[in-house]
């Protein structure tokens, strides 16, 4: 029975994909029939029975659309043929490609109406390539970018309050590399490069809040390198300012392990040095 099973599964396959490659063009409609008939092919249900085997016809659409372009240069359906081909991409989670889709329909056409949208769709489309702290961040700084033009441009559009959040969360992101950064340094004692990247966080990202944990890492970068001063300085600035903070209990017993130390004079690291090579 289960061999049945798997030999009617089988054979029902190779007809669904027999069947299901990219259909002709329809013939005979002009570039708004073929525009429509496009959208209608981008917005049917993905759902069906057996839910295996639904999906869209992409490999339609695109032709749908590129032969409205090409056919129809200078019909406003190519110029929404153009936008609708970069959802094509998005929605078949191709954000690099929607990304040039997007893009280049803005160089094209940066007052049409739907620019707001193609703004937003491309930083989406960034967004959508986020990696981890530790991966290049070129996508969230592009998204960042693009979401700042968007709230920029147009502040009274509906999808701003999106783009914020996606803001927040972009900046913290790449406030996290910072400190993955620093603390990549740190661990290697290489505390003044470590000290650069936390600095960086306090400076550009201040708005984070990953600012307290970068104060307190900068904090403890200065006191590694006998820069007591700037220590004292940058971790009274986390007591005082973020008092409940869990890094402000990490400051305060950092300070309290620094009190009264100064940095060493160049005679007494001089002669430290000389006692190190006779030893």
């Amino acid at each position: 029975m289960n061999k049945f099973i798997t030999l009617l599964f089988l054979a029902i396959s190779l007809v669904f994909i027999v069947n299901c490659g990219s259909r002709s063009v329809p013939k005979g409609l002009n570039d708004q029939e073929l525009y429509e008939t496009a959208v209608e092919m981008i917005n049917e249900d993905k759902g069906g029975f057996p839910w295996i085997f639904s999906g869209r016809d992409y490999g339609t659409i695109l032709k749908i659309l590129k032969e409205v372009q090409l056919r129809y240069t200078y019909s406003p359906y190519t110029t929404l043929a153009e936008l609708r081909t970069g959802d094509v991409f998005f929605d078949k989670g191709e954000y690099e490609q929607s990304a040039i889709e997007y893009e280049e329909f803005l160089k094209r056409h940066p007052g049409h109406p739907d620019a707001p949208y193609a703004t937003y769709r491309l930083a989406l489309s960034f967004y959508r390539e986020v990696k981890s702290p530790d991966r290049d961040p070129t996508s969230t700084r592009e998204a960042l970018k693009w979401f700042n033009i968007f709230v920029e441009k147009y502040p009274d559009a509906p999808l701003v309050v999106k783009a914020e959040k996606r803001i927040v969360k972009c900046r913290q992101r790449l406030a996290k590399r910072e400190i993955y950064i620093g603390n990549f340094y740190s661990k290697r004692k290489n505390y003044k490069a470590a000290a650069h990247r936390y600095s960086i966080v306090v400076s550009d990202y201040n708005d984070t809040k990953q600012l307290p944990e970068a104060m307190y890492l900068l904090g403890r970068s200065y006191a590694k390198q006998d820069q007591y001063e700037l220590a004292r300085e940058t971790l009274n600035q986390l007591v005082l300012g973020y008092p409940n903070e869990k890094y402000s209990n990490k400051a305060s017993s950092l300070l309290n392990d620094i009190q009264g130390k100064t940095a060493p004079v160049p005679e007494e690291i001089e002669e430290n040095k000389g006692e190190s090579t006779k030893g």
